[in-house]
């Protein structure tokens, strides 16, 4: 795909000014755990406090691990960037060799290149739910999803805040640049579980980050959503960006079928920046929420030690314990929701890297593909509503949604089967990324495409679906951003406006009747989880009506030279599901920054 250099009329440089003023009245806090009235230790005692509750499972991450060639990460890197470092030393993630391949850090991060200084709670918290590996003897708590990744860890802080364990820190220009410079086109996921105050996703910091997921399509970037729910537009940056796999945080014991309170939550405001630099906002229009994950009453390494956040520069710094089998219980946040997606995230590239099926073709690990499987395959939590309902427009009735996702689950809990099975188990890619009819399809699958402006591409499915059965397909593309790192120039180049709509068709599979549309004008996901009306032969369109904003000269953007791509997935279970039977009213919430910090409490490992 082509990656547009923007002669916009309006650039900027990022520099260390922009940092003093973002941290001026507070720092950047960490997403770590919830608010108070979480008790994470009665929590504990009715779920993983026995160590046998096995998340993994619930996730559906049996279906990769399982495969006739297991698929456990291998071939993957996935790096947790957040503030500080994960402690290798744990005996969860004693595997990860300390050198400055998988600890990267700028000169100007805390503890300069060393990275002893850098060692943090929240990091191991966060990295052994996405890689930790069992040790002999151990039990399955210790295994994070994809235990066969390649772990690494990037630093941004330049210090931390007091108290010790705050959970918030300081940057610097290269503090901050560094990582994201040396980390994004060389991992494969890169899981942030931090945050700042940023609803609409126009501040600089948050451009910067946007574009190197757009600049590194083969990089998957997750991010959590924050803990200041249950109001509304909360979302902090990175989750409240375009280009990242955004998670909520879901509670309820062991069913993990409810977003918790504390997850932050849309609608959320709209921005960018126009041609002058000015920064344009629409409030309460966008579901920044992709998906969700178990976010509570979960169990993971402990690091006591003092270092990162837990300094001996910062007040009531303790040493609270180095053993290298050392755990917290019943941990909540959406910190830990998100390194569990990355886990899942690592997985499906893992399956697009070795199974051969997929292997030869590129497509398979681009962050567009893996994101529409991720939510095609999500199951729909308790209450989910995406704000479908059956409009009449020019004399047609059909299905609408406006919305895209759930305000606070995105498109439900990850379910890495039924993503495996969309993966793998029908339509594969179509060839090349031409427009137009692209062909006769199965009943499941994805392609990875362009759209131009003004031109529809059409997927016909093959079989006949059956009526009352649930059709669900998720479409998603990457905002343009831009980021020059030798200059430090960034831009907000453009944002295509994509939807998706389902079709039936006549005898001669000319798409005659529209049954449905997600047409999201400020979103860039658009998904559609419906029971089909009756028996029938059915399609797929994409459509490309313009876009939302285009700030590049000539207002190219969707042109032929420079076509927007996107990844499309589906699924027509044959039966009616509980996903199904809730798409209806609109539940409006959302979300901003938080800094709360619950202590933990280490326990030695059985």
């Amino acid at each position: 795909m082509h990656r547009l250099d923007p002669a916009t009329s309006w650039q900027a440089t990022l520099g260390d000014a922009h940092l003093t003023e973002l941290s001026s009245s507070t720092a950047i806090p960490t997403f770590g755990v919830a608010p108070d009235e979480y008790d994470p230790w009665a929590a504990a005692t009715t779920t993983v406090g026995g160590y046998s509750f096995d998340v993994n499972t619930l996730l559906g991450a049996g279906a990769y691990y399982d495969n006739p060639t297991p698929i456990i990460g291998q071939n993957t890197i996935t790096t947790n960037l957040e503030a500080g470092y994960f402690w290798n030393g744990h005996e969860t993630l004693k595997h990860v060799v300390t050198n400055t391949t998988n600890f990267v850090s700028g000169s100007t991060a805390w503890g300069g290149t060393s990275v002893a200084p850098k060692y943090d709670r929240h990091a191991t918290w966060a990295t052994m739910l996405i890689g930790g590996r069992q040790t002999v003897g151990g039990g399955i708590y210790q295994d994070g999803i994809a235990f066969g990744t390649d772990l690494r860890a990037a630093a941004i802080a330049s210090s931390w805040v007091s108290p010790a364990y705050a959970l918030s820190f300081n940057l610097t220009v290269e503090s901050f640049l560094v990582p994201y410079q040396r980390t994004f086109g060389v991992a494969d996921v890169v899981n942030s579980s931090f945050g700042f105050t940023d609803p609409e996703g126009t501040d600089a910091l948050s451009i910067v980050m946007d574009a190197y997921a757009f600049q590194n399509p083969l990089t998957t970037y997750v991010a959590s959503a924050g803990n200041e729910g249950p109001a509304s537009n909360t979302v902090g940056s990175p989750g409240s960006d375009y280009n990242a796999i955004t998670v909520g945080a879901l509670t309820n014991a062991n069913a993990f079928d409810t977003v918790a309170s504390f997850s932050s939550r849309a609608p959320q405001d709209f921005g960018y920046l126009d041609t002058s630099g000015s920064a344009i906002s629409i409030p309460g229009v966008r579901a920044a929420v992709d998906l969700s994950a178990p976010g509570a009453s979960l169990v993971s390494a402990f690091w006591g030690g003092q270092a990162g956040g837990n300094n001996p520069t910062l007040t009531s710094s303790t040493n609270q314990g180095t053993s290298a089998n050392l755990y917290s219980l019943g941990i909540a946040g959406t910190s830990f929701a998100a390194p569990l997606v990355a886990g899942g995230a690592a997985l499906v590239v893992s399956a697009a890297k070795t199974l051969p099926s997929l292997s030869s073709n590129p497509a398979a690990a681009q962050s567009v593909v893996v994101k529409s499987l991720l939510l095609t395959g999500a199951d729909k939590t308790t209450g989910w509503s995406n704000g479908q309902q059956t409009v009449t427009v020019g004399g047609t009735t059909y299905i609408r949604t406006t919305q895209s996702l759930d305000y606070a689950a995105g498109a439900g809990r990850m379910d890495l089967a039924t993503t495996f099975g969309i993966q793998v188990g029908g339509q594969i890619d179509v060839v090349g990324t031409g427009t137009g009819r692209l062909g006769t399809v199965a009943r499941t699958g994805w392609d990875y495409g362009a759209a131009v402006v003004g031109t529809t591409n059409d997927y016909v499915i093959s079989d006949v679906l059956t009526g009352s059965s649930t059709l669900t397909a998720s479409l998603d593309w990457l905002r343009n951003r831009y980021f020059d790192y030798a200059t430090t120039d960034y831009a907000d180049v453009a944002q295509a406006n994509l939807n998706l709509s389902v079709w039936e068709l006549d005898g001669s599979n000319a798409f005659a009747t529209l049954v449905a549309r997600s047409e999201s004008l400020y979103n860039t996901v658009e998904h559609l989880s419906f029971l089909l009306p009756h028996s029938g032969r059915y399609g797929l369109r994409v459509e490309y009506p313009g876009n939302t904003f285009d700030n590049s000269a000539g207002d190219v953007w969707g042109s032929p030279a420079y076509p927007q791509d996107y990844a499309v997935s589906w699924s027509a279970v044959p039966e009616p599901s509980l996903a199904a039977t809730s798409v209806a009213a609109v539940a409006i919430a959302m979300i901003s920054r938080s800094r709360f910090c619950l202590a933990s409490r280490p326990v030695a490992g059985p």
